[in-house]
């Protein structure tokens, strides 16, 4: 059974309101009121919730466009979509529509085929919407609730592994609990992260040194390794304006990820250029590879190729990586590297 949804359409032309309700009459899956006047409408929608609203533009009283300013600037009916129709078909009457907040714009005669068909698309965009919305308030919500609990699991497994006279296997099974709580938390805050990133950031800009940062993250990388696994090749006096905790953490991920994609034998390269304004990084490492298929789907977040059989990791740290170097007006890509392995190649625009 296909969702219903509900339309409101404003016309101070009674017959108007009558043929649009008789058009949709035929198809179940829309509900329709009417109103008169720009003041009806607006009474209408404090107890009526429509997902779009078609309104007439020349209307006694408040006219089309000092309706749709109002009704945007409730935030109730944030999601709902709004088309103009009017007789008037002007550039500039689209334009000032648009700039009151409509979606769309019908002109008067309009084809019936035209308004179902917006009506379609506009009714998938309105619930695509919601469900967006609602996804991120459920995760701040899984985010904010799971802290505690999950500090409580970690901390007791802790404490649990600290007691005398354990037998081995309570020990396992204790270390099992640590490591799943820790997992469960680095991903709730890896996909917390990944949509705060997605929503926007605000970039503290100052001057750098590229090598510096590199460095720092090959130092911390190595001391887990019992030999040289990443290893720097490049200009080392690159310096340029940027974010630099952000670069920082999109070079990192990226640079940790060839890292675990590596071999015990081979090791992680990263080479930096600067043409211009344009700084160009390569990290690359002697892996697997990548599918050819799949390597723009690499940086796509929660993606996982085979989820059936997926075991761990979900290209958050990629996705978030791929954010950050698109926030510096720069682009990333993923390729194979020739004689085997992965190669990231990004460039960075100085921000001065």
């Amino acid at each position: 059974m296909k969702k219903i949804t509900k339309i409101l359409i404003i016309d101070d032309e009674p017959q108007n309101v009558v043929l649009m309700r008789e058009i949709l009459s035929y198809h179940p899956e829309y509900e329709c009121r009417g109103a008169m006047s720009g003041l009806e409408a607006l009474d209408t929608l404090k107890t009526y919730s429509p997902e779009i609203i078609l309104l007439d533009v020349m209307m006694p009283g408040l006219d089309g466009y000092e309706v749709c300013r109002r009704i945007r600037s409730q935030n109730q009916h944030r999601f709902c979509k709004l088309i103009m129709i009017s007789g008037m078909s002007m550039v500039d009457d689209r334009l000032k529509g648009y700039d009151a907040g409509a979606d769309d714009y019908l002109t008067k005669p309009f084809v019936e085929d035209e308004l179902l068909a917006k009506l379609l698309v506009y009714s998938k965009l309105n619930r695509m919407e919601e469900v967006d919305t609602l996804k991120t308030m459920a995760l701040n919500i899984l985010s904010h609730e799971t802290r505690t609990p999950l500090n409580g699991i970690i901390l007791g497994s802790d404490l649990l592994k600290g007691m005398d006279n354990l037998p081995e296997k309570a020990k396992e099974y204790i270390e099992l609990v640590r490591e799943s709580g820790l997992r469960i938390q680095e991903l709730v805050e890896k996909i917390s992260r990944y949509y705060s990133i997605k929503d926007g950031v605000h970039k503290t800009l100052s001057e750098g040194s590229l090598f510096s940062v590199i460095s720092s993250i090959i130092k911390t990388l190595n001391c887990f390794f019992d030999k040289e696994m990443v290893r720097f090749e490049g200009d080392e006096n690159i310096k340029f304006t940027a974010d630099w905790a952000l670069i920082t953490e999109a070079i990192g991920y990226l640079v940790d990820n060839s890292v675990k994609n590596s071999p015990e034998s081979g090791h992680v390269s990263i080479n930096c250029e600067r043409k211009g304004t344009h700084i160009i990084i390569q990290i690359g490492d002697r892996g697997a590879g990548v599918e050819p298929s799949m390597a723009e789907r690499v940086f796509d977040g929660l993606f996982t190729p085979d989820l059936l059989h997926h075991r761990r990791g979900t290209g958050l740290n990629l996705a978030i990586a791929k954010e950050i170097i698109e926030e510096h007006g720069g682009r990333i890509s993923c390729k194979n590297r020739e004689g085997g392995g992965t190669l990231f190649d990004l460039t960075l625009e100085d921000q001065k």
